[in-house]
């Protein structure tokens, strides 16, 4: 276990000490959002301090448990015109994504290694999600993103180690975890990196598109012109070792090739002939052939990037799924995430560049959810002495 600069497991950290490392790196939060999310915490910590819950390793989903059971008492109450202290279903969702985001922060600087907050039995007390257009739909959380992204680095890791899987298993690997940094953290949409089959215009993402150096990429807008999307490091890191491995022939061959048999087998036989083809894919897998002759493989489509999207968050077991009944994390659901984090923590304006969205009336409308949930934390902070 990596240790605090005191010396004492992290685990063991106060939790006031774990909140103040927190907004401590948190240094570019909005002034209304550092505010609201230190109150919200503070709260929280005395709520877990009550329980003699006092350090970051003994917070647990049972822990979190009672606090949603306590939010859902205090939404009781609010019901009551004889009862002081109560709150909406929003207001209790507000203040439950608040200690979320905490405590996804502790799992990303080592003091626990999930997060208790998005456990189901943690969550089960919780009302019913209150429905408002836009926060219906999918954003990808820091949980989610985190648990999809260390499953597919797992699987890369695994595959690269001696003995080296075999090529097609390895660059699929290799593939499927620089789509998922991609989506996770570009900003972009699936069509503008995958290939439509509706819009003849979009054809994949080609590497002729990529320069890592500059962390950018050329792509087809909604707009309809070619336009830069960011590239942070986080997705620079995996596309490189992606590219290493690839080694494509040509920088017009597709960022994110579909490994498809049948359509690989299809691509073959246009290239090299029924026989030839027949003949080689009785010695060796479909992709190793097209490799080995300069094949140029189509691009994933966006239903195709939707199968992989299924596939892995039912074998990341990614939280906050109903993943018995289909669920898993959408295309556009990593645009969304992506753009709630930053208009969460960095601004309107941060968030209205990434997406590119060319009205900023658009971003406000798609995060309108969160100026709500700040709107009203601010207004409990006022009225909350009457």
């Amino acid at each position: 276990m990596e240790s605090s600069t005191s010396g004492a497991p992290r685990q063991e950290t106060p939790l006031e000490d774990a909140l103040a490392a927190c907004l401590e790196n948190k240094g570019t939060l909005s002034p209304n959002y550092r505010r609201n999310f230190e109150r919200v915490v503070t709260d929280w910590i005395g709520f877990c301090e009550r329980r003699d819950v006092e350090t970051i390793g003994t917070v647990t989903d049972r822990t979190m448990a009672g606090y949603a059971s306590h939010l859902a008492r205090r939404i009781e109450a609010g019901k009551s015109s004889d009862v002081d202290g109560g709150i909406t279903e929003t207001t209790a969702w507000t203040y439950y994504d608040y200690v979320s985001a905490f405590l996804s922060w502790t799992v990303r600087w080592g003091y626990l290694v999930e997060n208790p907050a998005e456990k189901a039995q943690a969550r089960d007390s919780m009302p019913d999600r209150p429905s408002s257009g836009e926060y219906d739909r999918q954003f990808w959380q820091p949980a989610q993103r985190q648990t999809v992204l260390e499953y597919v680095r797992r699987r890369a890791v695994s595959a690269s180690r001696d003995p080296v899987a075999p090529t097609p298993i390895l660059h699929k690997r290799l593939r499927d975890r620089a789509l998922v940094a991609t989506i996770a953290f570009s900003g972009v949409r699936g069509g503008e990196v995958l290939k439509d089959p509706a819009d003849s215009r979009r054809t994949g993402l080609q590497w002729a598109d990529v320069d890592l150096e500059e962390g950018v990429c050329w792509i087809l807008g909604k707009n309809q012109n070619r336009e830069p999307a960011q590239l942070p490091g986080q997705v620079v890191g995996p596309l490189e070792r992606w590219y290493d491995a690839y080694d494509p022939p040509s920088d017009e061959w597709p960022v994110f090739p579909s490994m498809h048999v049948p359509t690989l087998s299809k691509r073959i036989r246009t290239a090299l002939g029924a026989d030839e083809c027949d003949r080689l894919v009785a010695q060796h897998h479909h992709w190793e052939i097209v490799l080995e002759h300069e094949v140029t493989p189509s691009a994933i489509t966006t239903e195709g990037g939707r199968s992989v999207l299924k596939r892995l968050s039912k074998q990341a077991d990614v939280p906050g799924l109903a993943l018995e009944d289909g669920e898993y994390l959408t295309l556009h659901g990593g645009r969304r995430g992506v753009g709630e984090l930053l208009y969460r923590e960095m601004s309107h304006e941060q968030a209205q560049r990434t997406l590119r969205h060319a009205d900023p009336q658009t971003t406000s409308e798609m995060y309108s959810h969160i100026e709500t949930s700040e709107l009203a934390a601010d207004n409990t902070a006022v009225f909350e002495n009457e």
